[in-house]
């Protein structure tokens, strides 16, 4: 398995657990839950791309950005908002500001690629039920910072 399988699931394991939907076959494309849980999944996946980049970017080896540190950088970087004021956002909120950056000419072939192969519609579903525990980030990044 490479990074982003193990990454993908990593995250879809949380998120099944999280919103009461272990025992869902991912395999149903009809069901509302798997695909919600796909997209949820995707998203989290695209905000981990998203900080790794960032963390090569600005990070060092005196400051790493680890974790959570990467996602408030990132939104101090875009909206120079002081930093006490960021740590009070909820994930949904810190998504919502930097929410461009989702945007598939965003993201590399090589992440394009491989969200192309988890079946997921082209649709969006909503995500206000999952709770923000779906996101860990400690957990994910290592799955990333592999050589």
């Amino acid at each position: 398995m490479n990074q982003y399988d193990n990454l993908w699931n990593a995250i879809e394991t949380r998120v099944k657990q999280n919103n009461d939907a272990s025992t869902l076959d991912m395999s149903h494309s009809d069901n509302l839950m798997v695909n919600q849980v796909k997209q949820r999944t995707a998203q989290i996946f695209i905000l981990e791309i998203i900080l790794d980049k960032h963390r090569k970017q600005f990070g060092t080896r005196y400051f790493p950005l680890s974790g959570e540190e990467a996602l408030y950088h990132l939104v101090f970087t875009r909206t120079n908002w002081l930093p006490a004021q960021i740590r009070t956002l909820s994930l949904s909120d810190a998504l919502f500001v930097i929410a461009e950056l989702f945007r598939d000419g965003n993201l590399q072939e090589g992440v394009r690629n491989f969200l192309g192969t988890q079946g997921l519609r082209n649709v969006s579903y909503p995500l206000d039920e999952f709770s923000d525990r779906d996101w860990a980030p400690k957990e994910n990044e290592v799955h990333l910072s592999l050589p």
